[in-house]
């Protein structure tokens, strides 16, 4: 009789504590699996997430991080400053030429006709001699006579020596003409004003203009006569020179 009643009373047991686990087990797992009260943030509220935090969570524990503003802050007036505009570029300037001194060139004008050459020398700044030789002819009441000229000119540049410079020159010009045996010359003198453009390899460029003044030419032998009446003109020249020293 014992024996069976043991047994009956373990039956009925272990019959009770199953529905009992079935009913309290939900409440116990939703215990263990909760969050805690002040449990670290989730990854999703980080520093750097501009979300807002879940409601339930303390006070500063999702501050805004160092540099942000939290939402639905706006900064102050001012509190942005504009960037400043970008510098402006200096234009760019091209170096002086460092041969000053001494040059040749081409050289055209101031009387003495298209086909010529000159010599430049600088002793000191903002002083030029120009030594101008030409060959050129004139028509006469003869025919055409032939010859050369010479117009050595003082030339005073504006600027600093190795830059583009206005210019004012004064010189003498010789021309001496030939037709058959006959020879005669006549000298005269010219004032230019004009601009030298420069650049810093030696090329320069001079163009100017101004008054003429030539002697009367007159010689015979009696049978060839070569004349022309002195003559105040317009001027112009034109010169193409590399200075080199």
């Amino acid at each position: 009789m014992e024996p069976a009643f043991a047994f009956a009373r373990t039956s009925a047991f272990v019959a009770l504590s199953i529905p009992a686990t079935f009913l309290f087990m939900p409440l116990s797992w939703a215990q263990n699996t909760g969050p805690a009260p002040y449990a670290p943030p989730p990854a999703a509220y980080s520093p750097g997430y501009a979300a807002p935090p879940p409601a339930g969570y303390p006070p500063g524990a999702y501050a805004a991080p160092p540099g942000q503003y939290p939402p639905g802050y706006y900064p102050p007036p001012g509190a942005y400053q504009p960037y400043p505009p970008p510098a402006e570029e200096a234009p760019r300037v091209d170096p002086p030429a460092t041969a000053t001194h001494f040059g040749v060139g081409y050289k055209i004008g101031n009387g003495l006709g298209f086909l010529g050459g000159d010599l430049i020398v600088s002793p000191i700044p903002h002083v030029v001699l120009d030594l101008q030789a030409n060959t050129f002819s004139v028509n006469t009441t003869s025919g055409t006579a032939t010859g050369f000229g010479l117009a050595p000119a003082l030339q005073m540049d504006i600027r600093e020596p190795g830059r583009s410079t206005a210019y004012v020159g004064v010189g003498y010009v010789y021309a001496k003409l030939s037709l058959d045996n006959v020879t005669a010359s006549a000298s005269g003198m010219f004032i230019n004003a004009g601009y030298e453009w420069k650049w810093s390899f030696g090329m320069g460029i001079l163009l100017g203009g101004g008054v003429c003044y030539l002697g009367k030419i007159q010689s015979t032998d009696g049978t060839t006569t070569i004349s022309r009446d002195a003559q105040i003109l317009p001027n112009l020249e034109f010169g193409l020179r590399f200075m080199f020293l």
